[in-house]
């Protein structure tokens, strides 16, 4: 919709390019053999495609039909009433500046005394006129409200090259164009089957990998695909320059692969005597390996043998004995102390403070479907020695406590910070007691609790592990 001179609005059906004549409406009319181009000032251009394509009229357009200010065909006809002449809606603006008046008799124009004149459009839109393109063969007749459908639709319209190598032609011949000419057309390469684009053949077959090329020393195979020369010189070209097969045992000797035979003969007893002194040394070497692996196996048991005592002493940091739970389980239920609280702990001898905080009868939108666990960092008296912000993984661990170690089914969930501008309040270095607490509010189904072993003689354990990987050590 377009807005009129009056603030109503204009429709419009089809609209010309560029702002050219709209069709709204097609009334049948009469037709005549009097056949003629308008001179340069009752012609507007069309511009679909190129050449520019003038506007053909049947008969000799009327000075009525045209605009009082470009003089060219009327385009959503706008009218002054105080002197009954139109010009375009388009041409209005520029008229209504400095001081208004009608360009043929200078008449005063006022802006409230200026109409949308949509019945005189629907009359210029039904005027006669021929295909833009008449002279290149297209016998289509019709109105001029119908021209911007059909030269979208024209097979004689010239028209740039799809593909972009910036050919002129006529609609009629694009798919030929396309498929037999443009130099932007994908054509298959015949080595490799991939397509490119025909231009650029040269290029692409600098790089194709399947292109035929001689062999580089000359060896009389004329056709081996690029990506099969180095396979070829390795293990097939007679010329290929080659280290002698006893190289490892001492033999410096280099020739051709066709000449290699000859020198392997000749020099039989020598390579055997150099492949003798290279299994002696190789069994010393062996015997020194063997002795030194030993000794180093024993120190690695050694070691194994500390971590398994430590991590039996400091493997978890944390493990939560949370007694009287059913007492526990009912105060959060009813609201009476929804959240319980553990003593806090360290990641390591000197390292981050933490604590964990359980919401039993779950937490926000889990309330009353899954136990909450959380974890938060308190400030601690090593803080300035430590990096921040926390980047640790931490691992809880619900602890079944089924009698038979080998038939426990513990329930881990773990957690990694996400260091993001919004978390950085949960994992910067506190400045209170400590920061708000960040976790799992859907720890663990209430129903699933309810199973195995995890709470047995109303208690249940929990297991804090902290990834101590890269944490400073001080």
């Amino acid at each position: 919709m377009d807005a009129g001179p009056d603030g109503s609005s204009l429709e419009r059906s089809t609209s010309w390019q560029s702002g050219r004549i709209s069709a709204l409406a097609t009334p049948p009319r009469s037709r005549s053999d009097n056949l003629q181009k308008n001179n340069a000032n009752n012609t507007d251009k069309y511009l679909i495609g190129r050449p520019e394509a003038d506007v053909i009229f049947v008969n000799e357009l009327e000075k009525q039909y045209e605009c009082v200010a470009c003089n060219k065909v009327l385009r959503y006809a706008v009218q002054f009433k105080a002197c009954e002449h139109r010009c375009c809606s388009a041409c209005l603006p520029q008229l209504m500046k400095v001081e208004p008046r009608c360009p043929i008799d200078q008449i005063k124009i006022e802006k409230q005394n200026i109409r949308v004149d949509k019945t005189f459009q629907k009359e210029v839109d039904a005027l006669e006129i021929l295909c833009s393109f008449k002279e290149k063969g297209c016998e289509w007749a019709g109105y001029l409200g119908e021209l911007n459908v059909h030269l979208s639709d024209c097979l004689y319209r010239v028209i740039k090259c799809p593909m972009g190598c910036e050919v002129d032609l006529e609609k009629r011949f694009v798919d030929k164009h396309v498929e037999e000419d443009c130099v932007k057309r994908l054509v298959p390469c015949e080595y490799c089957h991939e397509n490119f684009i025909y231009e650029e053949e040269e290029l692409h077959l600098e790089d194709c990998q399947k292109f035929p090329i001689e062999c580089p020393n000359k060896c009389g195979i004329s056709k081996i695909a690029k990506d099969e020369v180095k396979v070829h010189l390795e293990e097939e070209c007679p010329r290929q320059l080659t280290d002698c097969l006893f190289v490892r045992a001492g033999c410096e000797y280099k020739c051709e692969r066709n000449e290699m035979d000859i020198h392997m003969k000749e020099n039989f007893k020598d390579h055997l005597k150099m492949a003798i002194r290279n299994i002696t040394a190789n069994d010393k070497s062996l015997r020194i390996f063997s002795k030194s692996l030993q000794a180093q196996n024993e120190r690695v048991n050694v070691v194994e043998e500390q971590v398994v005592g430590l991590e039996k002493l400091y493997g978890s940091q944390l493990l939560w004995k949370i007694d009287k739970h059913s007492e526990k389980m009912a105060e959060a239920k009813s609201g009476k102390k929804p959240t319980i609280y553990s003593p806090t702990f360290l990641t390591n001898r000197h390292g981050y403070r933490l604590a964990l905080s359980s919401s039993l009868y779950g937490d926000g939108k889990a309330r009353g479907q899954t136990m909450s666990l959380y974890v938060s960092i308190c400030k601690g008296e090593y803080d300035a020695l430590l990096k921040w912000p926390f980047t640790h993984k931490i691992t809880f661990t619900l602890i079944d406590q089924c009698e038979n170690l080998n038939e426990r089914k513990n329930i881990d969930y773990t957690i990694k910070p996400n260091l993001c501008k919004e978390n950085l309040s949960f994992l910067s270095k506190p400045i209170g007691d400590r920061n708000a607490s960040f976790g799992a509010q859907k720890f663990i189904e209430l129903d699933v609790l309810k199973t195995r072993d995890y709470t047995k003689n109303d208690c249940l354990y929990i297991k804090v592990a902290v990834d101590s990987e890269d944490m400073p050590l001080l």
